[in-house]
Order: structure tokens, then sequence, then C-alpha cells
């Protein structure tokens, strides 16, 4: 309510001050591009409402033109405001990331008739902070046949960063200095890149191991880390979502990385510049295979690191933890934690009897086999194929409190769930937890915390 109190006062007050004379000539204050995530969408027709909300005259409309983007390479991105009746005009516009609307996509350029102010900073330059571009008082005149077409210059990432959203908002207004009497429009547009990646340096390869434990024996389906440098430029990284995903799975290249094993590309689910997160592909093979990472994959300027080597079993059970040896664990069917408030702070003991969830990789096949990059069912349970077996403080668990182990539903392939009652003899105390499976065991030293 207080925040709806400060805009509407807001919005009246502009009308009082000297500033009205222009109404806002020199710049709509920000956010008002029509970002979902930015204090709930606002646009510009919080204080132009002669006609409504932004869109509601269908007689104009706001455009955006930008093509696919080269990393680092500017383009001039062109913003359209139209309506036959219309006089002066004005636009707001930004860029995000497409998987994350808090994220700016590159920078804008500053000139004469092209403003840019932060948020929440300021003016720029802005640092890395959310960037607004907007029109200066100059820019807001000359309308040919009641439209007008701004002219921004972008800079895109240095890095391929996955699908951009541009969002505009337009203002096509009366002329007369007031807030009132104006159409106010908004609009997206999304963009690629263009194919060109342009990562310079040779990736060098220094270590792989499963994602949970950091362990060189990886199993089918695997969720493993790479680890090295040069795979992104530095200070930038890439997190895989649903903008990414090709036919539903997890896409094999990211960043303009790309990574082989035993000859076979893989899904990859993050990479910043000394860390690559990806999956084991789906093979019933064991023994040494090769990794590889590649840098611009399949173009003239692909560059490949030395050839690595991982160890393939048919079982390389690890469990995940928050910091080593805490169990990354949930309290069953809710966010919680199961962990001390000193590792999570939203975190709390389990107590006997209670059901609790953990994850981990390498469990090997499900019943029915997922492939690598695939999302497992988040309404049918996917259970694995092999038998587990659960140790809490040094006891193994009754078949009867071992309730599901199995894909983690709704998530990718590798990531394994298992729920277990915390046996009602159990100590307090940081208790140790093993998981064994084809007679391999997880990791020694993970406990949970048990408190009754």
């Amino acid at each position: 309510m207080r925040k709806q109190t400060q805009k509407l006062i807001y919005c009246l007050v502009a009308g009082l001050l000297p500033i009205a004379v222009f109404g806002f000539s020199s710049g709509p204050p920000i956010p008002r591009a029509g970002v979902p995530g930015d204090a709930g969408g606002q646009n510009c027709s919080s204080c132009h409402r002669t006609f409504g909300g932004a869109n509601a005259d269908p007689a104009g409309s706001v455009k955006i033109e930008a093509a696919t983007y080269k990393p680092g390479v500017p383009q001039v991105i062109k913003v359209t405001v139209q309506h036959p009746e219309a006089l002066r005009w004005g636009f707001q516009l930004t860029a995000r990331l497409k998987g994350d609307d808090q994220k700016m996509a590159g920078t804008f350029t500053v000139d004469s008739n092209v403003q840019v102010r932060c948020s929440p900073t300021g003016n720029s330059p802005c640092n890395g902070a959310l960037e607004f571009a907007e029109h200066r008082e100059v820019y807001t005149h000359g309308g040919v046949n009641g439209s007008k077409t701004f002219e921004i210059e972008w800079n895109p990432p240095a890095s391929e960063v996955g699908e951009v959203i541009f969002y505009a908002a337009g203002n096509a207004a009366n002329g007369d200095g007031n807030l009132t009497g104006d159409r106010i429009y908004t609009t997206t547009l999304t963009v690629a890149a263009g194919g060109a990646c342009t990562l310079t340096k040779k990736p060098a390869l220094r270590g792989v191991g499963d994602a949970a434990a950091g362990k060189p024996g990886l199993a089918m389906n695997s969720l493993l880390s790479i680890y090295g440098n040069d795979f992104q430029v530095a200070g930038s990284s890439r997190l895989a979502g649903p903008a990414d995903f090709v036919g539903g799975a997890f896409p094999k290249q990211l960043g303009c990385i790309a990574v082989e094993v035993a000859g076979q590309r893989v899904p990859v689910t993050y990479v910043q510049s000394d860390q690559i997160n990806a999956q084991v592909p789906t093979l019933t093979q064991t023994g040494t295979v090769n990794v590889l990472v590649i840098a611009n994959p399949g173009q003239v300027n692909e560059l490949r690191s030395d050839v690595g080597t991982i160890s393939l079993q048919n079982y390389a059970p690890q469990l995940f933890t928050f910091n080593g040896s805490s169990v990354a664990a949930l309290i069953a069917g809710t966010a919680t934690p199961v962990a001390n408030p000193s590792v999570a702070a939203s975190g709390r003991p389990a107590k006997p009897g209670e059901i609790i969830s953990l994850f981990g990789t390498g469990f090997g096949p499900t019943e029915p086999v997922y492939q690598a990059g695939e999302i497992a069912s988040s309404t049918t349970p996917v259970k694995l194929r092999d038998p587990v077996t659960i140790a809490v403080g040094g006891t193994t668990l009754a078949a009867s409190d071992v309730l599901f182990a199995g894909a983690a539903p709704g998530l990718i392939s590798g990531l394994y769930q298992i729920n277990i009652r915390i046996p009602a003899a159990t100590a307090d105390g940081d208790i140790p937890v093993s998981v064994q499976i084809g007679g391999i065991t997880s990791a020694t030293g993970t406990t949970i915390p048990v408190k009754r």
C-alpha cells in the first residue's frame, strides 16, 4: 500500500512542478520499460494515464528493430513509436538476459540524443547495474507522418550469453507539455547470438570429477565438474535455462563452450572462466575415456583443449553437500535445509522419525532410462533400476525407512533423490550418512544434523 501511495503522490506532484512544462521531455523516471521483474513491470502509463494502461489505443504502437548480435560488436537498435495524432515522442529501452530479466545484457552508448540511466545508481556509467536508454529533450521532436524512430547504440556482452530480450516503452504524446493526452505503448523483442563465438584463448583442462564430491570415478549420466582456465571471458558466466533447451533437454553448447566425453557431445549446464558443469552421456561402457573442452565449437576459430581422461564405472554414488561435509538434504516436501544454521541460515536439524530428502549423482540407470540432459518426469516416480542401501549413524536403514530412490522429479536426469526416515533411536549430533549401490559406497565424512 505504501509504495502505491508514494507512486500516486509522485505522479500528482509531477503535474505541479516546473518540469511539467515539458512533461518528461528530459527523460522518464526509471524503471518504466515494462520489464516484469522491475517494480512489477512498470511502464510510462504509471503517470500518462489519460487513455488507461499501455497499448490501450490500438491506433498506435511501439516497435523494436535489432539484428542477431555478435559478442562485443556494437549495433544500432531502432525504436519506432507511432500514432496518427501524436506530435511529440519519447522512449525508454533496456536489454536483459532471457533467462533472468534482472541481469543486464550489454551496455548502451550515451550521445547527444540518448542518455543512459542506471538502477539504482543514477546516471551512467552504470558499471554493471541495470541500464535504461532514453531520449533527451532535443530528441523528442521531429516525428514524420505520425511516427518517430529513435536510434540507440547497443554494445553486446563480450561473450555469447544466449538470447537477449529488449524491452521498450514508447510515448506518442500530444505535445502540450503535460502528462495528459498521451498514449503509451510497450513491446519486447528477443534476439539470439549471431553464431559468432569470439573466445580467443585455448581452454586449459586441469581436472575432472563428479559434481557432488569431486571424485574421479563417474557413471552413466553422472553430473560432472571440469576445472581449468579460459572457459569464458574473465568475470562472465552462463547458466543454462529453458531458453537454451533443445528438444526439451539441456544444450550441448553453452556460452560458446562444448564438451566431449568418450567422443560424444554432452549436455552443459553451467560455464564460468575456470569451471564447467556438464553430464556424462548415457553409456554402458566402462574404463578410461577421453574428455575434451571445445571453445567456439564449429567455428573457424575453434579452439580445443588438450585431452583429459576420466574413469567410467557402472556406479559412482556421491551425495551433494552444502560445504563438503554437511549433506545437501531437505525436510521432505519443503524447501527447508537439513543443516545447522551456521551452514545454511534457514536450516535446522532433522528430528528422529522425520522424513528427509537426500540428493546425489552417479547411481546408474533408472526405470525407464532417461538420456543425459533430459528432464525427469515431475508426475510419475522414476525409480532406480538397482537397489540402494542407506546407512545413518553406521546402521543400515530398514527397507521401510527408504521411501523413494530415483530421479529427482522435474530435474536433470543425472540428479537423484532419496527420501529416508530418520530412525527413532538416532542420537543428537552430526550423524554420518552414506549411500551404497552396486557394491560402491559414497565418500566418507558426510553428515546430517539430528536433534530431538
